[in-house]
């Protein structure tokens, strides 16, 4: 940094300016105070206006969990075979995690960002993970009849079951990096530091929205698929689903849009590395989940699907940042299943818009959307 440091951020900033090309869209050690917001918050002339586009599409999306009638669930529920019941259970543990995990970490990312148009999409994206978390506590409750002591087991299953721990652990790590950072005081912090923390924040972010949801979502659409059983469960994950998608889009953009102010630290290659490696670190670990969860027990997908699907969706993920695949999937095992319960990302490009922001109510299908940015920017 040649001597300069960073002056003290402030809440209120007289000498900012919240207009120009000067602004980052996150906070760096390198702004002087006169390139810093003044922390009055205004959208009207956003240096990156595809992220607020981003948020003006992500609110036409809003949609209440408390409105799906979950309770009546229960006696579906108890069709399954004790095979089932087992993947159920710890796929459902695992996705109230992951929504909980963004919830409650999220607010750091928010603290980070700069530009008004990320600070008001970090809001936006906390707001569904919240609804998301709902979801998931309406499903538990609704499925066992708000046993608080079967919900409370299958919450917790992490705490037994080693593998589902460690892929717990190794997603909340990447967030705990950037935690720790800000706790001890981004002041204590070398800049270096700082670039890849965030970037293995940012794509660890980027690994959950963009792989390991899938399974999950994949497994519970399953029981719809095999039974016929459980249209509420599936339909409000169809919303979740619907809402995730989304959010691959636009960490994809920001991602790709921080690479250059980053890269003003740490090398490029050193950045995509750190992308690369942690994408396939989630993707393994999903893997082995998934080997140690089903082990001999085949409830009708079989682990050589798991790991052909979640090898498909990280090449794909991959090629959405301009990065090389590193499974050499390319044929989606379960494009019967999306095509009949999930959001083929493929609708986008075919101009089915309502196929991807699909909605109960008509009156959400009633705004336009901005072809401009779907199109820009593809899956």
């Amino acid at each position: 940094m040649n001597g300069h440091f960073k002056q003290k951020p402030l809440l209120f900033n007289p000498e900012g300016n919240d207009f120009g090309n000067h602004l980052t869209p996150v906070k760096f050690f390198d702004s002087p105070l006169w390139k810093e917001p003044t922390g009055l918050f205004t959208i009207f002339h956003p240096n990156h206006p595809y992220i607020y586009e981003f948020v003006k599409l992500q609110k036409q999306r809003l949609w209440k969990a408390d409105e799906y009638p979950i309770d009546r669930t229960r006696e579906q529920f108890d069709q399954l075979d004790d095979i089932d019941r087992k993947v159920f259970e710890y796929t459902l543990s695992f996705l109230a995690f992951l929504d909980s995990v963004q919830v409650s970490n999220l607010t750091d990312i928010e603290t980070v960002y700069n530009m008004p148009e990320y600070k008001i999409w970090g809001a936006t994206h906390k707001y569904f993970e919240v609804e998301h978390s709902i979801a998931y506590s309406n499903i538990l409750y609704g499925l066992f009849n708000q046993n608080f002591e079967e919900v409370r087991r299958i919450f917790y299953l992490a705490k037994d079951h080693p593998e589902l721990r460690r892929r717990n652990e190794l997603i909340a790590q990447s967030y705990q990096k950037l935690f720790d950072l800000l706790w001890e005081g981004l002041k204590n912090v070398g800049p270096e530091e700082y670039a890849r923390t965030l970037t293995h924040v940012f794509a660890g972010t980027y690994a959950m929205e963009a792989v390991t949801f899938y399974m999950g979502f994949k497994t519970i659409e399953f029981y719809q698929y095999k039974y016929g059983i459980l249209p509420m469960t599936n339909k409000m994950i169809s919303e979740i689903k619907a809402d995730e998608l989304f959010h691959v889009k636009v960490m994809a953009s920001v991602i790709k849009t921080l690479k250059p102010y980053i890269t003003r630290y740490i090398p490029e290659y050193e950045f995509d590395e750190i992308v690369v490696e942690t994408v396939r670190s989630y993707a393994e670990a999903d893997l082995q989940f998934y080997q140690a969860v089903l082990a001999q027990n085949n409830f009708g997908i079989t682990q050589k699907q798991v790991e052909n699907y979640i090898k498909f969706l990280t090449d794909r993920r991959l090629k959405l940042l301009g990065l090389k695949p590193i499974y050499g999937v390319d044929e989606n095992p379960f494009e019967e299943i999306d095509r009949l319960y999930g959001y083929l990302e493929s609708h986008v490009n075919e101009g089915k818009k309502e196929a991807f922001f699909e909605t109960k109510s008509s009156a959400y299908l009633a705004a336009e959307l901005d072809d401009r940015v779907l199109e820009t920017f593809e899956f």
